[in-house]
Parts: structure tokens; C-alpha cells; sequence
């Protein structure tokens, strides 16, 4: 509807809105398309949440009258809740945080936006990893950051790249500090940066004066290997604030993740969240779940559960060895990341594979400049093995289709 000089909404959008494109994951009509199984969406396994100890948590919750739970609450989340997470780092990460230090957030993408606003002026640089999380780039896009890639090789960010990116970044003008990262289970690669890269991470950090955002969704469904020293043990928590998310251990649509950094910053985060506090109800509940102990109790069966669905996706794309396609098998997580052959556009095949009954991420979605356009992030985490298996096949002889078609087997 338009207003009486013919104009509507749209001629007042901001230039943030403006420059937005659409989320290639936000619609969800893919994954309900008859017939079409999408390999795009890194959600957890419906069939393992936590339904009856959920449902014990809220009936004790109610019960004892817990008021709390009902009432708006304090911005940095229930007191019991920061205490177990405190607690959990601490056990899981030698790390010797307090209560104090723990924000609790919707979601680590709400922590993203909160340390970016933290710490970026307006008209600021992010520079993040390339490939990178995508959510973290639309997250950082509507802020109004500019944001760049910096070259990534299986260990982590390359430390020479970031500090020749900053210094050229700088000579021209622009206002840079701030690193978004993911060490640990990187998302979409899936590998751990070993601790000597983090060290020179670390190094060149105290060298031109540079803070991280390091996004830890991952770090407690490492299934291969140990898990690495975090950056913010590494780094020190002056040069670091730590995220970390239930959505993968608990159930994504109870929405709390948290940050971790020191007491001023968290306050000052604290002011800068639109939503005063995040949803005390969802907090409070799954606070009650912890702290009976029955996620340290159903982890092995996660982690068991994740293996064995990336292992099902490797085994049906190893064909794909032979037509030049490469790939990491993830420690942990939800991702395998997938390198076409020379010549072949993900984007462009996509149509092809979902005329085939599959769908994907085209991997341009993961670099800050859309610019590679080889890559594919194949999600394993969602689907029975049955459902990867077989949209995994399809995958794989749309793949070998489109290299017959372009001359290049």
C-alpha cells in the first residue's frame, strides 16, 4: 500500500536496508519442496533433542513457583545459568572465568552484533576469515561495518596475509581492529587451527594493536582429536571475547548463547542489547536442564550421532575423487566444504542438482566478496544417513553430469 504522494515503504529504507541482498537461508521452502532434500541447512537433529528432560526441567521450574523464570530478568541472563557456564569453559577449556564474566545472549549471533557494536565505529572494518560462517556476514553487513576477507589456509587464518591486509587497510584511511574468527570447528571448513598458529595469531595481535571475536559453536562436538587452547587463552582476554552457543548442544529454537570476555565489557554489552534481557523463560529452563547434568550425560551420544553422519556423507562423495573434487573431512560439527573442479560454477550447477532432487549452499556465500565460486557447504547434521545418502548420490552425479557437459573429464 502506498501513501498519497504514490510513495511507500520502500522509498524510506535505509542505505543498510538498501544494500542487503536476500539470505539464501532464510527462506524454507526447500526443505519442504516435495521430493528435494537440502543439504544446505546446518540445523541440529531434530530426532536428539532433549524432549522429556525439557519438558521435567519446565513442570519442576512451575512447580516450585519459580517466579524468576516469568518475570523479566537481569540483561546478562540468570545468575545460575552464567554460574554453570562459567563452570562448564572452566572444566572443558581450562579457562578461569567467573559469572562475571558471562553474558548470556540470543544466540552467538546475537553476541556477534553485541562485541562488533562494542568495538567498531561506524564505518569500521571486520575482517574475517576466507571462507567465513555466513550468518556472520549478514550479521555484520546489518550493522553497517565493511567487511573483509583475509586468506585462510587448514591451519587458520595465514598471519602474514592479516597483517599485510591491516597495514594496507590502514595506509588507505580506514578504521580496522577487530578479527572475527573461528578456530576451532571452523565453519564451513571444519578444521582446528593447531596453537602455534594461534600463538602467531596472538603475536601479531600485540603488534598492530587488534581484538578477536572468536565464535566457539562448535568446540564441544569435536569428534576427532583433542580440542585446541582457545584464543582467549591464548591471546589473553584483553585481546579476545569468546562465544559459545546451546543451540548445537541443546535445541536451536531455545535461542541462548553467551559471551565470554571481562566484567566491564560484558556491562557495557549489557547496554547495548535492545532485548533487556534475553528470553528469561527459555534461560531459566534450560538452566534447570544443565544443571541436572544431562548434557555432559548425552554428549558422547552427539558427538557419536555427528560422526556417523559425516562419515556417510564422505563415503558417497568419494567418487568424486576422481573428477578432480576436493574436500576436508571435518573434526567436528556440521560441515563438509567442497571444491568443484576448475571450470565448474557451484552457483551455476545448482539448478541442475535441485532439477535432480538436491540442494546446497552455494559456496560465494561464505567470502566476504562473493568471489569464488568453486566451492559447496554440504550440511550432514539435519538428515537421517538414509536422506544424506541418497542426496548425497544425487549430488554426486549432478557433479559428474556437469563435468562431461563442460568438457572437463
Amino acid at each position: 500500500m502506498t501513501g498519497a504522494n504514490g510513495m511507500g515503504l520502500s522509498a524510506h529504507y535505509s542505505p543498510i536496508a538498501l544494500a542487503m541482498e536476500d539470505n539464501p537461508l532464510r527462506p524454507n521452502w526447500a526443505m519442504h519442496r516435495p521430493g528435494l532434500i537440502s543439504l544446505a541447512y546446518g540445523f541440529p537433529d531434530a530426532e536428539s533433542f532433549p524432549f522429556q528432560e525439557l519438558k521435567e526441567a519446565t513442570a519442576h521450574l512451575m512447580d516450585a513457583r519459580t517466579a524468576d523464570a516469568l518475570q523479566y530478568g537481569p540483561v546478562s541472563g540468570p545468575e545460575p545459568l552464567r554460574r554453570f557456564i562459567a563452570e562448564w569453559v572452566n572444566e572443558s577449556e581450562g579457562l578461569a572465568v567467573t559469572s562475571d564474566n558471562i553474558l548470556v545472549t540470543s544466540g552467538a549471533s546475537q553476541a556477534i552484533v553485541l562485541a562488533t557494536r562494542l568495538l567498531v565505529p561506524s564505518g569500521g572494518v571486520v575482517i574475517v576469515e576466507s571462507p567465513t560462517f555466513i550468518g556472520a556476514l549478514w550479521f555484520l553487513r546489518g550493522l553497517g561495518v565493511r567487511v573483509r576477507g583475509v586468506k585462510t589456509d587448514a591451519s587458520g587464518i595465514d598471519p602474514a596475509a592479516l597483517r599485510e591486509l591491516v597495514q594496507t587497510l590502514r595506509s588507505e584511511g580506514h578504521e580496522v581492529s577487530l578479527v572475527y574468527s573461528m578456530p576451532t570447528v571452523h565453519n564451513p571448513v571444519g578444521f582446528n587451527a593447531p596453537v602455534q598458529r594461534r600463538r602467531e595469531l596472538a603475536e601479531v595481535a600485540e603488534e598492530l594493536d587488534l581484538l578477536f571475536i572468536e565464535d566457539d559453536a562448535y568446540g564441544d562436538l569435536i569428534y576427532e582429536g583433542h580440542r585446541p587452547r582457545s584464543m582467549y587463552s591464548v591471546a589473553g582476554s584483553d585481546r579476545v571475547i569468546k562465544l559459545g552457543t546451546f543451540s548445537k548442544l541443546v535445541a536451536g529454537g531455545m535461542r541462548l548463547g553467551w559471551a565470554i570476555a571481562e566484567p566491564d565489557a560484558i556491562s557495557r554489552m549489557c547496554a547495548l542489547k535492545a532485548d533487556s534481557a534475553t528470553g528469561p523463560f527459555a534461560a531459566w529452563v534450560t538452566s534447570e536442564y544443565l544443571l541436572s547434568g544431562a548434557l555432559a550425560e548425552r554428549l558422547p551420544s552427539l558427538r557419536t550421532l555427528y560422526r556417523k553422519r559425516r562419515d556417510a556423507m564422505l563415503r558417497e562423495l568419494h567418487p568424486l575423487k576422481e573428477l578432480d573434487c576436493e574436500w576436508f573431512s571435518p573434526v567436528g560439527g556440521f560441515f563438509v566444504w567442497l571444491r568443484l573442479p576448475s571450470g565448474l560454477d557451484s552457483e551455476a550447477i545448482r539448478g541442475k542438482a535441485e532439477t535432480n532432487g538436491v540442494t546446497y549452499l552455494a559456496g560465494h556465500h561464505c567470502f566476504a566478496d562473493s568471489a569464488d565460486r568453486r566451492h559447496i557447504r554440504l550440511a550432514f547434521s539435519y538428515l537421517s544417513e538414509e536422506e544424506l545418502r541418497v542426496g548425497t548420490r544425487r549430488l554426486v552425479e549432478t557433479i559428474r553430469a556437469a563435468v562431461l557437459e563442460n568438457g572437463l573429464g
